[in-house]
């Protein structure tokens, strides 16, 4: 990676073009059944032209079959997916197809649960596991929505990742404890839009810098002949290196956006833990933590004036 400052490779290069999808966030169709089959064939649309350019791994935004779709605790019962239904069907036929590994958001019942779930193909069409949000807002648990409370990292082809979706990156122990379990790479696809551009600015960055890990974001664009303003859908989807830097950026609109990175390159600071030119930047990191001073972060205790 020209931009990637102060990186370097040792031994054999592991290169994986990882891939993220800003679908429009405007759709055809006037029912919430109309809508939801725009926003899934806009979804395989962009999907096939990123396979064809070479994606080796693919993510889409959080809940892309229901964004912009109205619902309600009632009728989310009808629109949700269902694993081994028509739509996952059709993504691990694609999968397999196109020989690439896909990361698919979406509301899905399991039983007489719904979960906002990001089902992970690997390129045979296999699901390699799935990733319950743990932290569901409360219009998601209003709707029926249950959350997760477990984070699992996916072994693929080319290395392991993890999955955050939306809500989770306003906890920074989202991303620490994807890392820690392993990740290398964290997807967090998403639907924010409030925040404005300290999104980009601040918390991805430092999500991936604190973490040593590439972090790429799926957000949904606005429509081309539409200004764009604070409080509309963020976009800006993206690849962030583990040094914060911003490998490459979809801007506003809907797009597709790329970058090639070699998983095996090393991050080095120079006397960032000792007397060396040299440190290995997330070794040295993740090395010297004390988690038995943590204890804070993880008691039950009840803010003074907020209600729990």
């Amino acid at each position: 990676m020209k931009n990637m400052t102060m990186m370097k490779t040792e031994g054999k290069k592991r290169k994986v073009t990882l891939c993220a999808i800003q679908l429009p966030n405007y759709r055809e169709g006037k029912t919430p059944e109309e809508k939801k089959e725009s926003n899934i064939r806009a979804a395989f649309t962009m999907m096939v032209e990123a396979a064809k350019a070479g994606a080796d791994i693919i993510c889409l935004g959080e809940i892309f079959p229901l964004v912009g779709v109205e619902y309600n605790k009632d009728t989310l019962v009808k629109l949700a997916e269902k694993e081994g239904g028509p739509l996952f069907r059709k993504l691990s036929d694609f999968a397999g197809k196109y020989r690439v590994n896909l990361i698919t958001p979406a509301y899905v019942f399991y039983g007489k649960t719904i979960h906002n779930t990001a089902w992970v193909f690997s390129r045979t069409g296999k699901l390699a596991g799935r990733y319950f949000k743990v932290h569901c807002t409360k219009g998601e648990r209003d709707n029926g929505a249950v959350q997760g409370d477990k984070w699992p990292v996916f072994k693929l082809d080319f290395g392991t990742i993890g999955v955050m979706i939306c809500h989770d990156n306003s906890f920074p122990e989202s991303a620490k404890c994807l890392a820690l379990n392993g990740a290398e790479v964290i997807f967090w696809p998403h639907v924010q839009g409030g925040w404005g551009d300290v999104i980009w600015d601040i918390t991805l960055r430092s999500r991936a810098i604190d973490n040593g890990v590439f972090l790429v974001s799926a957000c949904y664009g606005k429509h081309p002949d539409e200004s764009w303003k604070p409080g509309m859908m963020q976009g800006r989807t993206g690849v962030v290196g583990p040094d914060g830097m911003i490998l490459a950026e979809a801007g506003r609109e809907a797009g597709i956006v790329m970058a090639t990175v070699d998983l095996n390159q090393k991050l080095y600071k120079a006397y960032f833990t000792t007397n060396s030119e040299k440190d290995d930047f997330r070794k040295e990191m993740l090395d010297d933590r004390r988690p038995e001073t943590y204890r804070a972060i993880t008691k039950v205790k009840k803010v003074k004036g907020v209600k729990s």
